[in-house]
């Protein structure tokens, strides 16, 4: 952990009388502070790409094996409001940008920490506030100064590679080149030609078996299904798609039905019979090769397609069902009837296939145009399919930060300690108690590059101070080399380690703004039930007088 800023020996005469004898209510908030610290120690273990993975069991039994702290977060359930406060605002960064999670929990937590220490010395909680603020609008400001590397064309797979390759190493080390291509790639080819991007316009399917070079991109959707019907391929197809289950509609209310006699009886179950038959072949009349739906398959509906031929898919999920109608260009149907003209979808190839020993359902359209396309990622395990898939989803979300702001800044912790050495030189020079808040929020942003080293397996001080040093000579692109051998430092920008602006500007400004809001609180409140006796249920004797009961 890095060293607190000493206070002078003169600096409690400069504070009132009575700011060392510290309420419950702020011991109380200390305590809070110290949950907050211990959800970012918990954390601190799992940042940067060589970080450890954690073995999380979520309140329904489900065992989770990672090191995204987004995905930890959100399997926890935090009680103490201050660590619910930090973790909403590590998943506020991680819905809006897609990483820097865990940078946001670190951050928040060093600041919180060196607050405490300011605050016990008898520093006013306004100044502590006020020196944030000023510590992170200026760090705000210098950021666009560190930039060193802007993609010239975001329609260059090469150029686009090396810029997504360090979002994509931090969660999967060793195979960052092989999917930072696989990603540009796509990422190149759905860039719209008005340049915007849509990172749910890409599925990804986890097929277990193989290695991880054996991923790849296919234009079209994959499922992990099988075919419910006879029928396991088609060309050229035309495709239905159904919200409801490939059966007759069923009324929600009970009904009985009264019957004179056998015939009736026959005449009933014919008449539903043939009404079934009739829906199915009005929808092979329609020109339909494939018919999607989203519920259950009637055995009658079923033998009745495939005497007509047709390809029966069923999908459990809405969402998949929404992208196959936006990769094929059908609209859903609410019942089972004749498709409309221009319902429909197209496709140039439905078929069935078997991957690695699971069956799957391919939709290829073969270099027509699809807007929707799939990432079929390979891996011997599930923990390692999952680790496959937050490294692409990563990738994705930095390729649309990198639309909205090319600028990247040198990773490796390079931007925290550039910034960590101008604001300790701005606090040094700045008047009025405030100056503390800003060395502390300097010595706060040190934590991100010591928690590399830690993790790398690096002797922590003497890289941190190392790193420094270079810093403070004027190399403003030296960071932490990730455990390779050599020097424990390294020039980011020359190996290709870098960051988004975006991302790294909305770490500064949703941890500063997190850690002030925790500071100024004054009470907390907890509602809970009181201790007394319980409430009588409801009175059956309602209508009558109080005394008359008794």
């Amino acid at each position: 952990m890095a060293a607190h800023v000493p206070l002078p020996p003169g600096l409690p005469q400069l504070l009132k009388a009575g700011t060392r004898c510290f309420s419950g209510l702020q011991e109380s908030l200390f305590s809070h502070i110290t949950a907050c610290r211990a959800l970012a120690l918990c954390l601190r273990t799992s940042y940067g790409p060589q970080g450890r993975t954690k073995l999380v069991v979520t309140p329904l039994g489900k065992t989770l094996c990672t090191a995204h702290a987004g995905t930890i977060l959100r399997a926890l359930e935090l009680e103490n409001p201050v660590a619910r406060m930090l973790g909403a605002a590590s998943q506020a960064q991680e819905e809006e940008t897609g990483d820097g999670a865990n940078a946001v929990v670190l951050l928040a937590g060093a600041l919180l920490e060196n607050a405490e220490q300011l605050l016990r010395a008898g520093l006013p909680v306004a100044a502590v506030r006020d020196g944030y603020h000023a510590a992170c609008k200026e760090a705000v400001r210098l950021l666009p100064g560190l930039a060193c590397h802007a993609p010239a064309d975001l329609r260059d797979p090469d150029g686009v590679a090396w810029a997504l390759r360090a979002a994509v190493g931090s969660k999967l080390f060793g195979y960052q080149d092989f999917l930072a291509g696989l990603v540009a790639r796509y990422c190149v080819a759905a860039l719209s030609p008005d340049g915007a991007f849509e990172p749910d316009n890409v599925r990804l399917c986890k097929v277990p078996g193989g290695g991880v070079t054996d991923s790849c991109l296919l234009e079209g959707m994959v499922f992990c299904t099988e075919a419910e019907s006879r029928a396991h391929q088609a060309h050229e197809a035309r495709i239905a798609v159904y919200r409801c289950p490939f059966a007759l509609a069923r009324g929600e209310a009970k009904g009985t039905a009264l019957f004179q006699g056998a015939a009736e009886l026959r005449a009933y179950g014919d008449a539903e019979e043939e009404l079934l038959g009739q829906r199915v072949r009005a929808i092979a009349e329609e020109g339909a090769g494939v018919v999607v739906v989203g519920g259950r398959v009637d055995p009658l509906a079923l033998q009745y397609a495939d005497q007509l031929g047709l390809m029966v898919v069923r999908l459990g999920s809405r969402l998949e069902l929404q992208r196959l109608c936006r990769a094929v260009g059908a609209l859903p149907l609410a019942s089972l009837v004749p498709p409309p003209p221009g319902a429909m979808g197209h496709c140039r190839r439905v078929y069935l296939s078997e991957i690695g020993g699971t069956a799957v359902v391919v939709f290829r359209q073969d270099g027509g145009a699809c807007p929707v396309a799939t990432v079929l990622l390979r891996g011997p395990t599930d923990e390692l399919l999952c680790s496959l898939e937050e490294a692409v989803t990563d990738g994705l979300n930095t390729y649309k930060a990198l639309v909205s702001d090319r600028r990247l800044l040198p990773g490796a912790g390079a931007a925290e300690m550039a910034l960590a050495v101008r604001l300790a030189t701005l606090g040094t020079y700045l008047p009025g108690p405030e100056h503390y808040g800003v060395l502390e929020f300097a010595q706060a942003l040190k934590t991100l590059p010591a928690a590399l080293a830690e993790n790398a397996g690096l002797p922590v001080n003497e890289t941190m101070a190392a790193l420094e040093a270079l810093h403070q000579l004027g190399t403003a692109t030296a960071g932490v080399r990730p455990g390779e051998g050599g020097a424990p430092t390294m020039d980011a920008a020359r190996e290709g380690v870098l960051d988004s602006l975006l991302v790294k500007e909305r770490v500064l400004r949703l941890a500063a703004h997190t850690a002030t809001t925790l500071l100024g609180v004054s009470h907390i409140l907890v509602a809970k039930k009181s201790g007394g006796p319980r409430v009588r249920g409801e009175n059956p004797n309602w209508d009558l007088e109080p005394d008359a009961l008794e």
